[in-house]
This record gives structure tokens, C-alpha cells and sequence, in this order.
């Protein structure tokens, strides 16, 4: 990197989802920053929405709040849009803010160093393509892989490409080579996405389906789900102002709501109990018999990601869509031998077990060389500081980080409120008014004492899930609070709980607003109270106030 390039200030973006492009378009509408570059390790930009094309597959939060707040579409005719629609809303952004010319698809970044001397990481990228690696660099790194890219596989699967002489793939990772009309299909797991897929792929009578389920999760009835948006709706939404805003200040205060009375306090709070009662009784009526009882979950509501119903329960009616708890013992060449000693032939198996949220899949080396993984399972599990920042690695940001999810609301928001945070981080150093900001250890360490802490007596200890350090360990995942604590919490930076280097000029900037703003409110005390006493000496003395500003401007240049 020659001399010239190392005075250009860079920056690198991991990852072409909806973290990776609203990030991009941060970096160009708010700070006027053009120098830098996004690499997607896929063929395209989208991420969730480009990866995940399951049949049914949508997003459980209406997509009018589901959406980037500076752009969202009157003209939308669902409440909850269908992946189809969402991958090309949020390309479409793309082509508006013309953020396809920063892009490189089918690159992998593997690894980032810290260099302390240069202030600079060090990026080793990998075209995948190719196989071709290269380095990059950059004074700051963005991290906007999300927790829902990597599939897991399930342990009970292990080897199974080896043994089963069928098709096999994730649900995240769907094939659509394989046709499955005649097939006798199973289905591993019975949380959100399968909820989404089973009832679309049993509507073919031909398609036999037998899933393999581990633990019920809640359901909230159908009329949760997807609904139309009336014509009359969307001409109020395209024409009258505001409305659209109002619509997702609606949907934001339903949500926080949702949070206050129904997850948040004792696990065996009297709403709760209610709520649940509600939700057994939905079962009731929408399942066959035969399922009510192993449908229904025997922990409190909100203790794992809950499941709107788009069909699920009526699909369970259907002879052709079958549904088991007993366990997988074995796989086969030809199914699979449950627990109980049953065996089941198989044409196909689709894993449909979530994605691998309790480890960050890149090595990055921070100031003393240590990695990222090392200092997570020092803290037995992943851990930053508002799920943001992390201590030792300066200038590097992470989006939809630990602790930053909220299971009630939309991950957009979440990604908003920790990318404004992160543009503040940043502007000092892509203007060269700082090299780069550090989070301390101190300061790290209180959060997630708080965060913790927090989480001790929360619904969220009640039971088994991905929220946790495998499944049982610490949560890594949920954020200690509402969606109005989590912007709150990340409005702006607590100055104090970073280690600032090469900011001389920041640090003086920042003194001299301090004192502006001192000098401001004591002089308007100072004149308030003089108008008071003495009406005529009040103009003189707003005019020393004045001067007096001024001469701490002239000062600091």
C-alpha cells in the first residue's frame, strides 16, 4: 500500500445484506464518504433474502416496518412481503443510493489484522470463484454478516452425506433441482422456517412429509400473519403525509407493548399466563387432536423466538403431512431409525435447525494479535460492549452483534440504531480528525456485567435455545431491555469508554463545544437574570457572551 493511498481513509464492509447496504448508504448520506468497498462472499447482495428461497419464505415482521426508515414503499400490497419482493426492495436500494459500484460479490473475507503503527487492518479476501487471495486494506471494518448466514447442521445429521443415498440440504440452502412431487420428504425441525415451507410443499398430495421435531414452540395464530393491504390504505399511505411514518411509529409502539406485557417480568406473570392460556386453546382448535398435547410447550411464552402460524397448524390435518417427537437415532441409506426403533424410508431430507449464532465465523487479530474468538470464549461466549464494539480492536464495528437481538422487533431498526451509532464513531476518523477509537476493557466489561445481570432472572433462563451458548451456556444473543432502551442505549457514544488515538484535533473540537455549550448556558442565566434586575444592561451583556465564544473559536484554530 503506497504512502499516498495510506493518507485515504478506507473503509471495509463485511457482508451484502440489509446490514452491509444500509451501512453503505449511511457512509454516503450522512457522512459523504465515497472510499470504500463491500465484499459478499455470494453471488448477490440481499443475504437473508438472497441465501434463504424456501418456498413460503418471508420475514415474520410486517415489512412496513421491516424496512429502511428513509425509504419505505407506499405502493406495498401485503403487510408481509415474500422473499421474492424483499430481495428486490433492498436491491433496489442499492441501484438508488448507487451502492452496486462498491461492491465485490463472490468474495470472502477470511481474516483481519490489526496494525497498530499504521492503524490499519489488514484484510485478507478470498474470491471464491478463483480461489485467488489477496489483501486489502482499511481504517476501519464493518462487520455485517448477521447471525442467520451460516446453517447449522443438525449433530443428529453427522455423516449423513455419506450414509444417505437420497437428497439432502438445508432449508437455508434449498434446491430447487430436486423435485419433490412423489417423494417421501422429511423434515428436520419444526421452528419458523419450516412453519413457513411444510405448509407450501404438503399442498402437492403427492409430497409426503413426516417431521422430525424436538420441542414445541408457541404459535401465534394465523391472524398474526400476512394480510393485505387495502387500495383505500396504501392511497392514504402514498398521498397524505406522515401516514407512512405514523404507520411504523404504530408498529413499533404495538411491538414495544407486545415486549412490556408479555415477555418482560416473572415467567409467571398473570398476562403471560393469560397469553398462553389463549395460545393453547388456538391449538386446540386449528391442530388434529393427536397433536395438541405435544404441540404445546411447557415452557413460558417468550423463553425461545415464537412462531406465527401462515398455515401450519391447518397443514397438520392434511394425510399427506405428519409430524413426530421421537427422536432421531440413526440415518440410514434409505430414512431414518428413530429413538423409539421405528424406521422411516426417505427420498429426501431437508434440515430445517436454524443457523450457527454462538460463533463468529472470521478470524480478526486486534492491537496485541489476539484474535476475536480467543477473547469470546474467554468471556464464554461472543461479547461486545452494546453489541458493537469489542475492546483490543479498535475501529472495528459489528452490526446485529451479541446481545443486540430483540424478539419482538425488527432487526432494521436494531441495524439503524448501531449503524447512526457507528457513523458517529467514524466521522472523527474518515475526516482525520482522530486514527481510531478503542471501547476499554472497563467499560466493556460493566456492559455485559449489566447485560448479564439482566438476563439472570429473565424468561430467557426458562428453557433450551439458540439464544444461548449451546443451548444451555450464556446468552449471547438478547438484548437486556426494550427497542426504546436499545436506541436509548445507543443514541450516541459514552466518550469516555474509548480509548481515543491521533485525536489531538477531535479531542480539542470536542473541548470547545463543551465549553461553547457552558458558556452558551451561563450566559443565558447570566442575561435571563440581568433582564430581570437591570432591563438595560441586558444587551451589553449578550454581547460579551457573544465575543466571548468567538474568542474560544479564534482560540482553538
Amino acid at each position: 500500500m503506497s504512502a499516498s493511498k495510506e493518507l485515504e481513509r478506507r473503509v471495509i464492509i463485511i457482508g451484502g445484506g440489509v446490514g452491509g447496504i444500509m451501512t453503505a448508504i449511511a457512509l454516503k448520506t450522512k457522512l459523504g464518504f465515497h472510499n470504500f468497498t463491500l465484499y459478499e462472499q455470494s453471488d448477490d447482495l440481499g443475504g437473508t433474502w438472497n441465501l434463504n428461497t424456501y418456498p413460503g419464505c418471508a420475514s415474520d415482521i410486517s415489512t412496513h416496518w421491516y424496512s429502511f426508515s428513509g425509504d419505505v414503499d407506499p405502493d406495498w400490497t401485503s403487510t408481509h412481503l415474500l422473499q421474492p419482493e424483499l430481495k428486490k426492495y433492498w436491491k433496489g436500494l442499492c441501484v438508488k443510493y448507487d451502492i452496486n459500484k462498491h461492491v465485490c460479490v463472490n468474495t470472502s473475507v477470511v481474516a483481519a489484522e490489526w496494525d497498530n503503527k499504521r492503524q490499519l487492518y489488514r484484510v485478507e479476501v478470498l474470491d471464491v470463484l478463483s480461489g485467488e487471495k489477496r489483501t486489502d486494506y482499511a481504517n476501519a471494518v464493518v462487520s455485517a454478516i448477521g447471525v442467520l448466514n451460516i446453517p447449522h447442521l443438525s449433530e443428529d445429521l453427522k455423516g449423513v452425506r455419506e450414509t444417505f443415498k437420497g437428497k439432502h440440504f438445508h432449508s437455508a440452502r434449498w434446491d430447487h433441482t430436486v423435485d419433490l412431487r412423489n417423494k417421501r420428504v422429511a423434515v428436520i425441525g419444526n421452528g419458523c422456517s419450516a412453519a413457513q415451507f411444510v405448509p407450501i410443499i404438503t399442498e402437492d398430495p403427492t409430497t409426503e412429509v413426516l417431521s422430525f421435531a424436538r420441542t414445541p414452540g408457541w404459535i401465534l395464530p394465523t391472524d398474526w400473519g400476512r394480510k393485505p393491504v387495502s387500495w383505500w390504505k396504501r392511497m392514504i399511505f402514498k398521498y397524505v403525509p406522515f401516514t407512512l411514518r405514523l404507520n411504523r411509529w404504530s408498529l413499533l409502539a404495538m411491538h414495544e407493548s407486545f415486549y412490556m406485557f408479555l415477555i418482560y417480568g416473572k415467567h409467571n406473570s398473570f398476562l403471560r399466563e393469560f397469553f398462553m392460556n389463549d395460545l393453547r386453546k388456538n391449538i386446540q382448535k386449528c391442530a388434529p387432536e393427536k397433536y395438541h398435547d405435544v404441540l404445546t410447550p411447557k415452557y413460558p411464552f417468550g423463553c425461545k423466538r415464537f412462531i406465527v402460524d401462515t398455515g401450519y397448524l391447518a397443514a397438520l390435518h392434511r394425510p399427506n403431512n405428519d409430524l413426530t417427537f421421537d427422536g432421531i437415532a440413526e440415518i440410514t441409506e434409505k430414512g431414518i431409525l428413530t429413538k423409539k426403533g421405528q424406521h422411516h424410508d426417505f427420498d429426501v431430507i431437508i434440515e430445517a435447525t436454524g443457523f450457527v449464532v454462538d460463533e463468529y465465523p472470521i478470524v480478526i487479530r486486534g492491537v496485541d494479535g489476539t484474535s476475536i474468538q480467543d477473547y469470546h470464549r474467554e468471556q464464554g461466549g461472543p461479547t461486545a460492549y452494546r453489541g458493537t464494539t469489542t475492546p483490543n480492536f479498535p475501529n472495528f464495528f459489528m452490526l446485529f452483534g451479541p446481545n443486540t437481538t430483540t424478539t419482538h422487533g425488527s432487526v432494521i431498526f436494531t441495524h439503524e440504531v448501531q449503524i447512526n451509532y457507528t457513523m458517529q464513531l467514524l466521522e472523527p476518523v474518515l475526516k482525520k480528525q482522530a486514527s481510531s477509537f478503542e471501547v476499554t476493557r472497563e467499560a466493556s466489561d460493566a456492559w455485559n456485567a449489566h447485560v448479564q445481570k439482566y438476563h439472570s432472572t429473565s424468561v430467557w433462563t426458562a428453557c433450551q435455545s439458540w439464544y444461548r451458548v449451546g443451548g444451555t451456556g450464556k446468552n449471547v444473543s438478547i438484548w437486556p431491555g426494550s427497542l426504546t432502551d436499545q436506541w436509548y442505549q445507543l443514541r450516541t457514544p459514552v466518550w469516555s469508554d474509548y480509548k481515543a488515538t491521533g485525536a489531538y484535533e477531535w479531542e480539542n473540537n470536542r473541548r470547545l463545544r463543551v465549553v461553547k455549550e457552558m458558556a452558551q448556558v451561563g450566559g443565558l442565566f447570566a442575561v435571563l437574570a440581568v433582564a430581570y434586575f437591570h432591563p438595560q444592561e441586558t444587551l451589553r451583556l449578550a454581547t460579551q457572551v457573544k465575543d466571548q465564544v468567538r474568542i474560544l473559536e479564534y482560540a482553538s484554530k
